[in-house]
């Protein structure tokens, strides 16, 4: 499960403007993507290198990103902690430009398309 949870969160945080700093657009607003099957899925991505992540079933997930180059984020779960056994991070290319009031839709590695709205304010 944490690890359609990765791909998703890096879906939903496939945000980017045209400037040194990819996530500039979602700062202090919210992501709200729609999971396979309708489930509403909450983030936000802070530009301290930490992102949160609201799952309709009441979990929280916390955790940090981290460029690996100019086109890839990294990004890792810190809470709660993953199980053993559990991967804890993973890594995903960036594509498109997105804003405040975008809708777009990313398919994840298993084929499953997830639909984002980036929303102003928290």
């Amino acid at each position: 499960m944490k690890n359609l949870l990765l791909a998703a969160a890096a879906i939903v945080m496939l945000t980017t403007v045209a400037n040194a700093d990819p996530f500039t657009s979602a700062y202090g607003n919210t992501l709200i993507t729609t999971a396979p099957g309708g489930a509403k899925i909450v983030s936000y991505v802070n530009a301290d290198g930490t992102w949160e992540r609201h799952l309709p079933d009441g979990t929280v997930l916390k955790g940090t990103y981290a460029w690996k180059d100019a086109q890839t984020v990294c990004f890792t779960v810190t809470a709660p902690a993953p199980k053993p056994g559990e991967q804890s991070s993973g890594c995903r290319p960036i594509t498109g430009t997105h804003a405040v009031g975008d809708t777009w839709t990313e398919t994840d590695p298993k084929g499953n398309s997830y639909t984002t709205t980036l929303t102003a304010g928290r």
